[in-house]
């Protein structure tokens, strides 16, 4: 596991700093952003709202696409501990349909994931500051004005916000309150489930959502939960009841199991299919990254490598002099048709018997789905 980023405390003071580029979330889109700038020589401060190293809500899946892109910044995933998967085990009830992945993907925290990237963020120059609470973001004389809690106010020319999947609320997206809910909870399975579990990520499709089962670091699994609002609020026991009374295999998996952390972590209003419109009243400072600027269906397994992808994009524009706009066209254009493919592929496993049906009768349905929902510019 990467050793934790050191926070760096700054003391309150009336004048405001000045800032070219901030950061806002350390995430992968924000930390991606960041090694592409501070590499390039470009001051750039990063906003990280945690003290210390944290679990996340979003999936620890990694895909090929992603794979490759933390490789080219110097990050090695399977250095870090990461699991290989390779096949794909779809699941309704009591069928089943295992595939082989068009690629080999990796499963590792995000907790492991985020600390190793605001790790190499920091070593080619980037100032990552801890512990702090944006309160606002408003347009000011030359970019931002932006609220910190313990930091005063920053005014900054270029904003980047990768807050994931949590808005701001003076930058909010659309269609927040009419999306999903997602939750999260880490186990040490038995050791014949996780034996059997190696190497797979495995698919439990049921009526109103979905849920993802897969091994990680250091020989934990991670449980990832996507249902809609009425059945969240019979609360995590009652949802993993039933999720294990409809299942069989899941039943089997999670039997002996100990969860790993308190409670799940979860997060409300996932807007699946969000992908950013640029306007005319966009703020010319303002590049939104990752989940702020597109949310692609969780079980497509992809939202890793959009937010890499997105954040060394808007560096690499921002450093041959583009503007938000600039980078909001072309990363609409380059994820557009993906975002039509997984919600194709979302809207196909909403009836789970005809989707495991399908996937056994002709396995290069999936692989095929799994390919087209790639990263592709």
């Amino acid at each position: 596991m990467a050793p934790a980023v050191p926070a760096v405390r700054v003391p309150a003071a009336h004048k405001p700093l000045i800032m070219d580029t901030l950061i806002l979330g350390g995430g992968p889109a924000g930390a991606a952003a960041a090694i592409v700038l501070a590499g390039a020589g470009r001051q750039v401060t990063l906003i990280e709202r945690t003290a210390a190293a944290t679990d996340k809500v979003c999936g620890d899946f990694i895909s090929a696409d992603a794979i490759d892109r933390l490789a080219s910044m110097g990050c090695d995933v399977f250095g870090l501990g990461a699991e290989r998967i390779s096949r794909l085990r779809l699941i309704h009830r009591g069928r089943e349909a295992e595939i082989r992945l068009p690629f080999t993907a990796a499963g590792l925290s995000r907790r492991t994931l985020d600390e190793a990237l605001l790790m190499l963020a920091a070593s080619r120059g980037a100032v990552i500051r801890r512990g702090h609470t944006v309160r606002s973001v408003r347009s000011g004389a030359d970019g931002a004005s932006i609220r910190v809690d313990g930091i005063s106010n920053v005014q900054a020319r270029h904003v980047f916000l990768a807050t994931g999947k949590h808005d701001l609320r003076d930058l909010p997206r659309p269609g927040r309150n009419a999306g999903s809910v997602g939750l999260k909870m880490y186990y040490r399975l038995a050791a014949g489930p996780c034996a059997a579990l190696r190497g797979t990520v495995e698919l439990v499709l049921f009526s109103g959502g979905y849920a993802g089962l897969q091994v990680v670091e250091s020989d934990r699994a991670v449980l990832c939960v996507t249902v809609g609002r009425e059945r969240a609020a019979a609360g995590w026991p009652g949802i993993i009841a039933a999720l294990r009374q409809a299942c069989p295999h899941l039943d089997r998996r999670l039997a002996g199991a100990t969860p790993l952390i308190e409670r799940p972590l979860a997060v409300a209003g996932i807007p699946y299919g969000y992908l950013k419109r640029c306007s005319a009243d966009d703020a010319p400072w303002l590049f939104r990254l990752g989940d702020q600027a597109g949310v692609i269906p969780s079980l497509t397994g992809d939202g890793i490598a959009i937010a890499l992808h997105g954040g060394a994009l808007a560096a690499g524009l921002l450093l041959s002099g583009g503007d938000a706009s600039d980078y909001h066209r072309v990363l609409r254009r380059g994820l557009r048709w993906q975002m039509r493919r997984a919600a194709a592929v979302r809207a196909a496993c909403t009836v789970p018997a005809g989707a495991v049906g399908a996937c056994r009768a002709f396995p290069w349905i999936a692989r095929m789905a799994a390919a087209a929902t790639r990263v592709s510019f």
